[in-house]
C-alpha cells in the first residue's frame, strides 16, 4: 500500500497544482475608503487516514508555522514542488470527508489571507474496470450513488493530468503500521511482477457502509485508524480526534451496516469512501477539484 500512496503523491507533485498566485480582496477601511488586501491561493490536498496523509507530508516542505486548527481539524501549510498547499486528513468515510472539506473552505478564505484555489483528494482505493493493484487512477468523473449521477472533475486539472509521463514503481514497501516513528526506512515486501500504469479518465465511485454516521478514528490507532498523521508536526499521543463524540452514534447506527462486505463494480476504475463527497462540497463552492487514487486492492492483473 505504501508504494501506491507514494505514487499518488508523486502525481500530485508532478501536476504542480498548488497555486502561488496572489489575488485581491477589496474591503473598506475605518475611514470608508476601499483597500486591497492580498489573498494567497493554495491547493487543499486531502487524504482520509494517517498513511495517506503521511505520504503527502513526505513530499511537503512545511511553512515555519505550519499548523492551523479549525473546529478540531488540523491543517498543515507548506509547499510541494514549490507550489503552496494546505494538507489535511479528513478521516475515513463520506461524513468525515464532507465535514473536513466544508471546514477548510470556510476557514481558508480571502478574509483570512489564504484561500483555497483548488482541491485534490489523494489516497488509495479499490480497483476494477481498467485498473489493478499498483495502478494509479485519475477519474474524469465521480459518483456518490453507484452511477445514477456523476460529477465531472475540473477539466483543466484533468487535462494537466493527461499530459503526465510518470514512471510508477511495482514494488510494495512496508509502511508504518504502528505509527511509532515519524520517519521510517524503506523496506521492500514484494514485487507485482508487472509494469503498473497511470489511468486518466473513466469513472470513480465513493460510498461507505456507515449509515450516515462519521467513522470514528482510534486514538494512537496506527497508520490506518489513527486520528493524526504519524508525521504531523503537532502529533500528540493525547489527541483523540473525533473519537469521543463519534463513537457512540457510530456504534448505535453504523456498526452493523459495516459488516456488509462491498463488491467491486467493474464499471469503476477507482472505488473509495471519500472522494466524491469532498468533490460535492468543492463543486458547490465553485472550487476546481481532482481525485487521485493509487489502487491498493482489487484484481492483481487487468
Amino acid at each position: 500500500m505504501l508504494e501506491r500512496l507514494r505514487a499518488a503523491c508523486a502525481l500530485v507533485a508532478a501536476l504542480s497544482l498548488g497555486a502561488t498566485a496572489v489575488s485581491s480582496n477589496t474591503r473598506a477601511d475605518a475611514g470608508g475608503f476601499a483597500t486591497v488586501s492580498p489573498c494567497q491561493q493554495r491547493t487543499l490536498i486531502l487524504s482520509a487516514f494517517p498513511a495517506e496523509a503521511d505520504a503527502v507530508l513526505a513530499h511537503t516542505t512545511l511553512d515555519a508555522n505550519p499548523v492551523v486548527v479549525a473546529h478540531h481539524r488540523h491543517f498543515y501549510l507548506g509547499a510541494i514542488a514549490g507550489k503552496r498547499v494546505i494538507v489535511a486528513m479528513t478521516g475515513i468515510g463520506l461524513v468525515n470527508a464532507t465535514h473536513t472539506t466544508e471546514i477548510a473552505l470556510d476557514r481558508f478564505t480571502c478574509s483570512s489571507g489564504i484561500a483555497v484555489g483548488a482541491v485534490v483528494f489523494s489516497g488509495v482505493a479499490g480497483g476494477a474496470g481498467r485498473t489493478a493493484i499498483g495502478d494509479v487512477a485519475i477519474p474524469a468523473r465521480w459518483t456518490l450513488d453507484n452511477g445514477a449521477t456523476f460529477q465531472a472533475v475540473d477539466p483543466g486539472m484533468l487535462a494537466a493530468a493527461q499530459t503526465l509521463a510518470v514512471s510508477l514503481g511495482s514494488v510494495n514497501n512496508l509502511g508504518n503500521p504502528a505509527c511509532l516513528c515519524q520517519h521510517v526506512p524503506t523496506v521492500a515486501l514484494n514485487s507485482l511482477g508487472r509494469q503498473t500504469q497511470l489511468v486518466v479518465g473513466g469513472d470513480g465511485s465513493s460510498s461507505d457502509n456507515n449509515n450516515g454516521q462519521a467513522f470514528p478514528c482510534i486514538p494512537n490507532g496506527g497508520d490506518v485508524f489513527g486520528c493524526q498523521p504519524c508525521s504531523a508536526p503537532d502529533r500528540s499521543l493525547l489527541y483523540t480526534g473525533n473519537f469521543l463524540h463519534a463513537l457512540l452514534p457510530f456504534l448505535a447506527r453504523g456498526l452493523l451496516s459495516n459488516l456488509k462486505v462491498p463488491v467491486q463494480n467493474p464499471a469503476f476504475d477507482a472505488v473509495d469512501q471519500e472522494t466524491a463527497a469532498a468533490q460535492a462540497v468543492a463543486n458547490a463552492r465553485g472550487v476546481p477539484f481532482l481525485g487521485i487514487r493509487g489502487i491498493s486492492d482489487g484484481p492483481v492483473t487487468r
